[in-house]
C-alpha cells in the first residue's frame, strides 16, 4: 500500500467508505476465467492438500524438488496457485469462473484424472451458479455455458468484425493467432461474457499471446502475477479489520 493511500484511509472516518476505497484502489480484476491447464493444476494442488491432511507446507527441500521436476517458473505458479486457492477458501470465496469449452475438454480426459478434472470443474461451476447478480456487475456469466443459442451483443460482434459467436473463435476469425481451437473458444467465451482475465499456467498458449489478447481488452495472467496483486489488497483488508476490532475493545 502506498503512503498516499494509507493516509487517505487514515483520514476517512466512515468504515464502509474505507472498504470502498480499498476495493477501488487495490482489488485485482475479477472474476478470472480458468483455462483447462490451470484446472488440471488445481486438481494437483487439491490432491497435495489432501495428502497433507488439509494443508501443505513448502520448505526449501520441497521447493527444490518441485523446481527440479517442473522448472522454476511452473513451480512458482503451482505454489502460488495453492496459496490463492486456500486464501479464497478462507476469505470471501473463489472469484473463478469456468466455461463450456473447459468442461468439454475435461470430459475428453479419460480415467481417474478425467474424473477428478470434471469434479474440480463442477465444484467451481457450483460456486459461480451461487453468485447473486450483483456479485460482479457487467459479467454475463450465463454466456459461459449458454451454447449456440446464447444471444451475444450485436455491438460486441460488430466491434470484432463478425456476425456470430462461431465466427469469433473460427480458424479465420479475430482470434486466429491462437492455434488451438479450445483456446480460441475459451478466449471468445471470456470476451462475450465480459470477463477481464484468463488465468493460465500454460506459457505456450494464452501466455504466449497475451499482448494480442490485451488488445481485445482481455488480460492473461499467471498465478504468480495474480498473487502479487492480491497480497497488498488482502493486507489492506486485514489492517482494516484489525482496526475495527481494536476500536471495539
Amino acid at each position: 500500500m502506498t503512503r498516499s493511500l494509507a493516509a487517505r484511509l487514515a483520514q476517512e472516518v466512515d468504515a464502509a467508505r474505507r472498504i470502498e476505497i480499498i476495493q477501488q484502489e487495490l482489488c485485482p480484476p475479477e472474476p478470472q476465467l480458468l483455462d483447462t491447464c490451470v484446472l488440471q493444476n488445481l486438481d494437483w494442488v487439491d490432491r497435495r492438500i489432501e495428502l497433507g491432511g488439509g494443508s501443505t507446507t513448502w520448505d526449501d527441500g520441497a521447493v527444490a524438488d518441485l523446481t527440479k521436476r517442473y522448472g522454476a517458473e511452473l513451480a512458482n505458479d503451482l505454489i502460488d496457485l495453492g496459496t490463492l486457492y486456500k486464501e479464497f477458501e478462507n476469505r470471501s470465496g473463489y472469484p473463478w469462473l469456468v466455461s463450456r469449452a473447459a468442461h468439454e475438454e475435461a470430459t475428453l480426459t479419460v480415467g481417474t484424472k478425467g474424473t477428478r478434472l470434471v469434479s474440480a470443474l463442477d465444484f467451481f461451476r457450483g460456486h459461480q451458479d451461487d453468485w447473486c447478480d450483483d456479485s460482479y456487475p457487467g459479467i454475463a456469466k450465463g454466456l459461459l455455458f449458454g451454447g449456440s443459442r446464447s444471444r451475444v451483443s450485436p455491438l460486441l460482434l460488430r466491434r470484432l468484425g463478425v456476425t456470430s459467436m462461431e465466427e469469433i473463435h473460427s480458424a479465420a476469425g479475430p482470434l486466429s493467432f491462437l492455434t488451438d481451437r479450445g483456446d480460441r473458444i475459451i478466449a471468445a467465451e471470456a470476451l462475450v461474457a465480459n470477463v477481464p482475465v484468463v488465468l493460465t499456467t500454460d506459457r505456450a498458449t494464452f501466455w504466449k499471446h497475451r499482448v494480442e489478447l490485451d488488445a481485445f481488452g482481455l488480460a492473461v495472467m499467471r498465478p504468480t502475477e495474480l498473487l502479487k496483486l492480491y497480497d497488498p489488497y488482502w493486507q489492506a483488508l486485514d489492517h482494516e479489520f484489525r482496526r475495527r476490532r481494536d476500536r471495539q475493545r
